[in-house]
């Protein structure tokens, strides 16, 4: 734990999978009840800590536990997507492509409710002849965020979510425009030059591009997904900041979006290349940055109209 003037307070847990103990962390935003609250993606265990980093509650998730990383909503509940049913791909061709169904779950002290189901997920592609599958590169997946009102989620393909409130009614659609999606020659050649950057002799470099290049770049999505999974960011205030594919500005100020409570185009931030957004506030942002040596910083904008 670090106070506002970035100085270091405490450090609680270590590795393992006792109470206290993590294998995976990822901290979850305004979670009632805890001053932190952390979710374990290795464990599929939420730990809630107090302001001196005390462990007061440990919980699990019954069965294969969520896909991704769950959120907490204002009131208490935790909402998450279910592991699809996969058993199907075993019998695909080898370059088949496809995307998971996937669904959106509220958790409330242990009784369970689908919100929403058969909502398109993860791309992927059977990259053998035994039906093993992984993520298309560059592809399209859900996201998600939770408000007062309900959960904003979609699919990715365009700039475009729904609004399901907690009976499971789509009660809001949201429509923006954002920059072309399209992947064109140069994010191709700057994705083959990141490759060519990791051999040592001319030799090399051309073994790669003439034996392994071919394969990977007709692996890669023909457009980027218009934000990423977990690319949904919610304020307090029931507003949502959009995310984009960090290869699609190519290395330039990357776009980001701000929809209002109700689903209306608010603003758009503009974010220099090799930073992360973190966490965001009224008129604030939290950005990891990075260094020349890859070194680690976080830090605090204001957001200043036009500029």
């Amino acid at each position: 734990m670090f106070d506002a003037g970035g100085r270091h307070v405490w450090t609680s847990g270590r590795d393992g999978e006792g109470p206290g103990e993590y294998k995976g962390l990822w901290l979850l935003r305004g979670c009632l009840g805890a001053t932190i609250t952390a979710y374990d993606w290795q464990l599929y265990r939420i730990t809630e800590l107090d302001s001196d980093g005390v462990v007061t509650d440990t919980r699990g998730f019954d069965g294969a536990g969520p896909y991704g990383v769950p959120a907490c909503s204002p009131d208490g509940d935790v909402v998450f997507t279910a592991w699809p049913d996969t058993e199907w791909e075993l019998t695909q061709a080898k370059g088949t492509r496809y995307r998971w169904e996937m669904s959106l779950t509220r958790e409330r002290d242990d009784n369970v409710m689908t919100l929403r189901s058969g909502i398109p997920g993860t791309e992927r592609y059977i990259y053998s002849e035994y039906g093993a599958s992984m993520p298309v590169t560059w592809g399209r997946d859900m996201a998600f965020a939770v408000t007062v009102t309900g959960v904003w989620y979609g699919s990715a393909d365009d700039y475009e979510l729904e609004h399901v409130d907690w009976n499971g009614g789509i009660t809001r659609v949201a429509r923006w425009n954002g920059p072309d999606l399209e992947v064109t020659r140069e994010h191709l050649n700057r994705y083959r030059d990141a490759y060519l950057a990791r051999y040592e002799t001319a030799e090399e470099r051309r073994s790669f591009e003439r034996e392994t290049w071919p394969e990977i770049r007709d692996g890669l999505s023909e457009s980027f997904p218009a934000y990423v999974s977990g690319g949904l960011l919610p304020l307090p205030d029931g507003s949502v900041w959009v995310v984009p594919h960090a290869w699609r500005d190519l290395g330039g100020r990357a776009e980001f979006h701000l929809l209002g409570p109700d689903g209306t185009w608010l603003h758009r931030l503009m974010i220099p290349s090799g930073r992360t957004l973190l966490d965001a506030g009224p008129g604030w942002v939290l950005l990891l940055e990075r260094g020349e040596f890859d070194e680690q910083s976080v830090a605090v904008y204001e957001l200043v109209e036009g500029s």
